[in-house]
């Protein structure tokens, strides 16, 4: 009925629509006091007859109150719904003030026939410490099954739609779950409503000149303008519903039905409950890898390590307005309280705008660990692979910093770099029967923004959404999909050049070109990327140089590499050059607009001699450390707290805690909604919380670490375990269930 009323009533010149639709119910709850006569007005309209009857605690405000037909068309005017609303609050404010706590509750369960076999396995989107460990008993249940399909897809994103449509007009019988009312992820409802780079071809060729057609206007391949949100949706619409896809808007995966490691449904949460849609094959489009991580995959995320996640941002939406793109937050897309936080803090920060956009852009989010794991080597060396699926085209955006070795060595590159990401990046590690595509692919971290463009995301959405019909069609499992047939089908709609269907895997790589890169790193870290596809094939090769050489700077490199790599054979040359020089112009946080490095040379000086643990290292650390103060860069503080925190010791506390301590450097949890209200500023100034932040942080899981002092450390990390940002809350709980004596969890 949904779709039936958005194709009779959508238009090209609508610049916002409503997301649902609007009637006067025919029905009514029964009321003990019902109303049985005309309008009264919102002032004198009897709540009681808002009470259903035999319920208790319960108001209905809403078409289906009891009252007449002729009063309800009146009661759901905007202005009318307001009015009562406030009352209908006092009223149950003061009704619950007058009661005591509920005591032995208990949750009603569905009772009837439900799944026949299957563990349901969901992910709730509160942690344990968020919720404090309550919980409400209830016993096992049945779910009702709601549809069977061939493919079910979770998110009807830059990926999701793309998906669907794919495995529609493969003739699969297809369901999209999407929980907005709007098609195309960022694109659309993110208003990130411009392509940034990306490989514009193939399927992504098709949306955009399917879009530009149904606006009547220019080609956004070319247009400076980008596209119009609405209109961007509503050709996905109208593609899914010519491909004979269902749609269920208002509809959240929540979870998956697993059968003997196979994915065989989702179990989905509507506005008029919960149940389970089975399916042959899912495509976790969710962006975050959701229902994959309920069904048990491994995934990599925020943990023990460090706070390294590209910033985030909810943009403003003013009527006709078709791009704003922003970063000023970090928000876990896991967390229902910190994207709680996100929009109540935007409204603040945008007041007087129209509306917001109703998508958090996150670009970066959970990840599997899949079959393979794309890396930053495989980009830079251009690695051909058998099974590649889409080729991406970017730079190293990176909203952030980096963590890779790589890029705490050599600067990250500015120009646009392709990389061939494989069907095995989809596949999550030891479950058959789904398929994850978008953020939440099989990727290192740092090398999500060369694969994280729109037409890339479009274009690979569509690949999974065609293996997914095949693997349902045939009854196969996921990793028995012909690779080459479904490459071919990529290579004939333009997806993928013809070359793919002979390309192999050009790695492991000759030991000739090791030994040529040792030769070359030299310049500039050239051929870097080689010597870190195979460490331990490196290591000797370059100890064997550092030996040989006898140029300063040349052994300085070859200590400066080893270091990094947690080799000790250059310590010496690395600790004097840390201990003769002053502290050099750091890295300020900085989200958007990040290129390059985001550390100094003297931090990664630093980085790599604590990663030889070289004793001697100890107190030329500390003694840089102590020179630190507030007006320091983040860069610095990041770089002094990986390295103290290798040694674990009394001393490097000491000094930890006396940096925590020193003006401005601490204090920066977000506690309250009240505190996060407070700290919204110009775009600069964010960065520059943002940096304070993570330097306190990072200070106060090092000091944890080196065994605390007067109990500073777990002070500090117990106040960020509380933070409404996600993130930081994430990190400082795993730092402390691991422990002083923990590893990085």
């Amino acid at each position: 009925a949904e779709q039936v009323a958005r194709d009779l009533t959508w238009t090209a010149e609508s610049a916002a629509s409503s997301e649902t639709l609007f009637q006067v119910p025919p029905d009514s709850v029964s009321s003990g006091k019902p109303h049985t006569g005309a309008w009264p007005g919102a002032a004198q309209l009897p709540l009681d007859c808002l009470k259903p009857a035999g319920v208790e605690n319960v108001f209905v405000l809403g078409g289906c109150a009891g009252v007449s037909r002729e009063a309800a068309a009146q009661l759901v005017r905007p202005v009318n719904l307001m009015a009562v609303g406030a009352r209908v609050g006092k009223a149950a404010a003061e009704q619950a003030a007058g009661m005591a706590a509920p005591l032995n509750v208990s949750a009603l369960v569905h009772r009837g026939e439900g799944l026949v076999a299957g563990e349901v396995r969901e992910a709730g989107p509160v942690s344990p410490e968020r919720a404090g460990n309550r919980s409400v008993p209830a016993s096992e249940s049945a779910l009702p099954v709601w549809g069977e399909y061939d493919v079910v897809v979770v998110g009807g994103g830059t990926a999701g739609a793309p998906a669907s449509i794919a495995a529609g007009r493969q003739g699969a019988k297809t369901l999209l779950l999407e929980f907005l009312h709007e098609l195309g992820g960022v694109g659309t409802a993110g208003l990130i409503t411009k392509y940034y780079h990306g490989n514009r071809v193939g399927f992504t060729s098709e949306v955009d000149k399917g879009v530009a057609a149904l606006a009547g206007g220019a080609d956004t391949r070319t247009s400076s303008g980008g596209w119009s949100p609405e209109i961007k949706s509503e050709w996905y619409r109208r593609e899914l519903r010519k491909a004979g896809v269902d749609i269920w808007f208002s509809a959240m995966g929540h979870g998956a039905v697993v059968e003997n490691g196979r994915v065989t449904g989702v179990v989905v949460v509507t506005p008029m409950g919960r149940a389970v849609v089975r399916a042959k094959v899912v495509v976790d489009a969710t962006g975050n890898a959701d229902i994959a991580t309920a069904a048990g995959a491994a995934c990599r995320y925020t943990d023990g390590t460090e706070v390294s996640v590209q910033g985030a941002g909810l943009p403003p939406r003013d009527l006709g307005a078709r791009y704003v793109n922003t970063d000023y937050l970090f928000v876990d897309d896991n967390d229902v309280m910190d994207i709680w936080r996100a929009f109540v803090t935007a409204r603040e920060k945008y007041r007087g705008t129209y509306d917001l956009g109703q998508l958090v852009d996150t670009r970066e989010r959970r990840q599997i660990v899949g079959d393979y794991t794309l890396t930053p080597m495989d980009i830079f060396l251009k690695r051909t692979f058998p099974d590649t699926v889409v080729i991406s085209r970017s730079n190293f955006d990176s909203h952030g910093y980096t963590i890779h070795p790589i890029f705490m060595l050599r600067a990250p590159h500015r120009e646009d770099l392709d990389a061939h990401v494989p069907y095995r990046c989809l596949l999550p590690r030891g479950l058959d029967g789904i398929l994850v595509t978008g953020l939440g692919v099989s990727a290192h971290r740092d090398s999500i923004p060369i694969i994280r463009m729109q037409p890339d995301v479009q274009n690979q959405g569509y690949a999974a959404g065609v293996a997914a019909a095949t693997v349902a069609k045939k009854g196969i499992a996921t990793r028995d999909l012909d690779l080459k047939a479904l490459q071919a089908h990529l290579v004939e709609i333009g997806n993928l050049p013809q070359t793919v269907l002979t390309n192999a895997d050009s790695f492991p790589l000759p030991r000739a070109r090791f030994v040529e890169a040792v030769a070359k790193v030299v310049n500039g870290y050239e051929d870097l990327e080689v010597l870190l596809t195979d460490v331990e094939a490196a290591k000797p090769l370059l100890r064997e140089q550092l030996a040989r050489s006898t140029g300063f700077s040349n052994r300085l490199v070859y200590a400066h590499v080893l270091g990094m790599l947690g080799d000790p054979a250059g310590a010496q040359i690395l600790r004097d050059v840390v201990k003769q020089s002053p502290w050099d112009e750091g890295w300020g946080f900085r989200g958007g607009g990040q290129f390059g490095m985001s550390m100094s040379r003297l931090d990664s000086y630093i980085i790599a001699l604590a990663r030889t643990r070289d004793q001697a290292a100890l107190p030329v650390l500390i003694e840089k450390a102590a020179a630190l103060t507030a007006a320091h860069d983040f860069s610095h503080f990041r770089a002094i707290a990986l390295a103290l925190e290798s040694f674990r010791d009394e001393a490097a506390a000491r000094t930890l805690a006396s940096l925590l301590q020193s003006p401005g450097v601490s204090g920066h949890a977000l506690t309250s909604l009240e505190a996060s209200l407070g700290s919204q500023q110009s775009r600069q100034s964010e960065d520059v919380r943002r940096g304070r932040e993570l330097a306190e942080l990072d200070l106060a899981r090092a000091l944890y670490r080196c065994g605390d002092h007067e109990g500073l450390g777990e002070k500090t990390l117990r106040q960020f375990a509380l933070n409404l940002q996600g993130h930081h809350a994430r990190h400082a709980q795993a730092v402390l269930r691991a422990g002083k004596t923990g590893g990085s969890n």
